[in-house]
């Protein structure tokens, strides 16, 4: 087998196949359009024999076309049978004939096939189009837009950027975050940073004593962006000593503030080391950003039952001290996870 390339000084293009091979490669067929909203090519019916081809430009295999004014193209009369013909309008390129033009491709009771030959003739959809039993009259319910688009190549940009939100097209800003344009504005459609999870050093206090679970101890902070500013956290702890007892609920950072002056919420799991004394506990964690900063956790809470009126139970809950109402120790495990909206 034969091997080939070019374009080079010794190896150039010269023939509409060479070329069409090598252009059809840099863009994917279809109709240049801002939007599949937009009329570009596109096909109507107005209950009269002919429809109209809107003013337009298309790559095919390689090859430009454009129509530059509204083009009539007649419907042939069906008049064999009982039955709807399902026939095709295409954007034909033949390089027999060195053109791309628009055909009239009548079918049956299924619509036809396109033809697509490699360096032959080769089909794209513009509209199918539904002819009644013995007419050639179509009315405008009786034409369905196919048009194929064309893709748009991936932009980069910055937060300064003020490129128009083009639809169908994604942006990258800043090197990370990718954006997809919808024709008003750029909305998030993922990031880098996304995976995998970063990791951080919480560190814990109590009423800003900087508590010290002893040296070796398992501090785990990471984090992951899930989509905008919305970010998943787990903080695990796993001391290895036994903190002083303090009077005030113990606090931990967050990767970053979070947004505005809303609370967020986290799941709280908390389990002793047997030799402790095996207990556990489910609660829940949660920021005070208006009293406490936006960037920690400023209470750790587990339900407790109190027996009142004589036996009966009333829920109550109560914040996580360094030794109330649990003995954090050394084999302790205390896992928060959770989500925020970063600032």
């Amino acid at each position: 087998m034969a091997q080939s390339s070019f374009p080079f000084d010794s190896s150039q293009i010269t023939t509409e196949d060479q070329w069409s091979s090598y252009m059809r490669m840099a863009q994917v067929d279809g109709i240049f359009a801002n939007s599949e909203a937009n009329t570009d090519l596109r096909v109507t019916a107005s209950n009269a024999s002919t429809l109209a081809v809107d003013v337009g430009e298309a790559w095919i295999q390689g090859t430009y076309y454009k129509n530059d004014a509204s083009l009539n193209v007649s419907v042939p009369t069906n008049s064999g049978g009982v039955t709807p013909r399902k026939d095709l309008i295409v954007l034909r390129r033949d390089p027999s004939a060195d053109s791309v033009t628009v055909q009239y491709k009548t079918g049956g009771t299924a619509f036809p096939a396109l033809t697509q030959t490699l360096n032959g003739t080769w089909e794209i959809p513009l509209a199918q189009v539904t002819v009644a039993a013995g007419a050639s009259v179509v009315p405008p319910s009786g034409v369905v837009d196919t048009r194929w688009f064309v893709g748009r190549p991936v932009i980069l940009g910055n937060a300064a950027d003020t490129r128009p939100p083009v639809r169908g097209q994604m942006r990258i800003l800043n090197g990370t975050d990718i954006y997809m344009g919808d024709g008003s504005a750029w909305n998030f459609f993922g990031s880098a940073e996304a995976q995998p999870a970063k990791s951080y050093t919480p560190v814990w206090d109590a009423g800003g004593t900087t508590i010290n679970w002893g040296a070796g101890s398992v501090n785990i902070g990471r984090y992951k962006r899930l989509a905008g500013n919305v970010y998943w956290v787990k903080i695990q702890l796993q001391p290895t000593g036994n903190p002083p007892a303090y009077d005030d609920p113990i606090r931990v950072t967050l990767p970053f503030a979070t947004q505005g002056s809303t609370r967020e919420l986290f799941t709280v799991n908390y389990t002793q080391d047997p030799a402790n004394g095996g207990l556990s506990a489910l609660g829940t964690a949660m920021t005070f950003p208006t009293t406490e900063g936006a960037n920690k956790i400023a209470r750790i809470r587990v339900p407790l039952a109190n027996s009142l009126n004589g036996g009966d139970a009333q829920v109550n809950s109560r914040n996580i001290l360094t030794n109330d109402p649990f003995n954090i120790r050394t084999g302790d495990v205390l896992t928060i996870t959770g989500t925020i909206e970063a600032a």
